[in-house]
């Protein structure tokens, strides 16, 4: 009797082995197909497509003759607006001298003696 029983044990490892061989070869094939899907995504996505260095260029130099094509040689009216221009801007920041520090004399010289408390 104990050798039926050594044999129906020594049955169900060796069916429990082969059910776990069957299990894990399964799951192995699953691990490596999703590993090769993964790393199809990885590679569609991990570099873009660069243009050619002439492509670059000749973007470039079109960028440069359209700016350079739409400039223009100032006019007289356009260096009259420029000296109009500094004349107010050099009123304006005298006014606001004036408004900001009303104690400095006009000439904007500080005499520190006539303006320090004993």
């Amino acid at each position: 009797m104990d050798e039926g029983i050594m044999g129906a044990v020594l049955g169900l490892l060796l069916i429990a082995g082969a059910f776990l061989a069957y299990r894990i070869e399964k799951t192995n094939t699953q691990l490596k197909h999703e590993i090769q899907l993964g790393i199809e995504k990885l590679e569609a996505k991990a570099i873009p497509t660069f243009p050619d260095i002439d492509e670059l260029m000749d973007e470039v130099q079109g960028i440069i003759t359209e700016t350079i094509g739409q400039m223009r040689v100032p006019t007289i009216a356009d260096n009259l607006g420029a000296i109009l221009q500094n004349w107010a801007q050099i009123k304006m920041a005298k006014e606001m001298n004036a408004m900001q520090n009303p104690i400095l004399p006009d000439s904007g010289v500080f005499d520190f003696e006539q303006n320090v408390e004993s």
